[in-house]
């Protein structure tokens, strides 16, 4: 038997996401409109308070309680839970993660979606992450996300410019 989420889960998933991406002051996070089937926030990358149209998705999922992850060192996973709605952001042109949030606890975790990948011979690709693991969200998982995101797109313009 399948119990109905809380009414609250979205919202205050929705919340900690917000929460946890403005903590850096060069993200500027958009809440994208619901009930379309898309993503629930693009968040653009800013240099210097600027726009630099460095832009990613975020999809946010949640659950009330933490013992439905199963801990194996770092990584995490769900237990009766899959996400496989998630092949209909394949085709975006940018970086796209899932946040997940245990409510009991407030604790966040995160994996890809469209991994930002840069190839042998700096060819630029977007990896469909089809694996279920979860990893720790925080500060510094956040700053790398940014990084990769970052040297993804560095990438993509030096080989637009040449």
């Amino acid at each position: 038997m399948q119990t109905e989420q809380p009414w609250y889960i979205g919202l205050r998933s929705e919340a900690l996401t917000v929460v946890y991406l403005t903590r850096r002051d060069d993200l500027i996070v958009s809440q994208q409109k619901q009930g379309q089937g898309g993503l629930d926030f693009s968040v653009t990358i800013t240099k210097d308070g600027n726009y630099t149209g460095r832009i990613f998705g975020v999809q946010v999922k949640a659950t009330v309680s933490s013992s439905e992850l199963i801990q194996d060192d770092d990584i995490f996973r769900l237990k009766n839970q899959e996400y496989n709605n998630l092949k209909v952001f394949r085709d975006l042109p940018f970086p796209v993660c899932l946040f997940f949030f245990t409510l009991d606890n407030d604790k966040g975790y995160y994996r890809w979606i469209l991994e930002p990948i840069i190839n042998e011979g700096n060819n630029m690709s977007l990896k469909f992450n089809e694996d279920e693991e979860l990893k720790n969200l925080n500060d510094q998982e956040i700053d790398n996300i940014i990084a990769m995101i970052n040297s993804w797109y560095d990438h993509k313009n030096n080989l637009v410019s040449v």
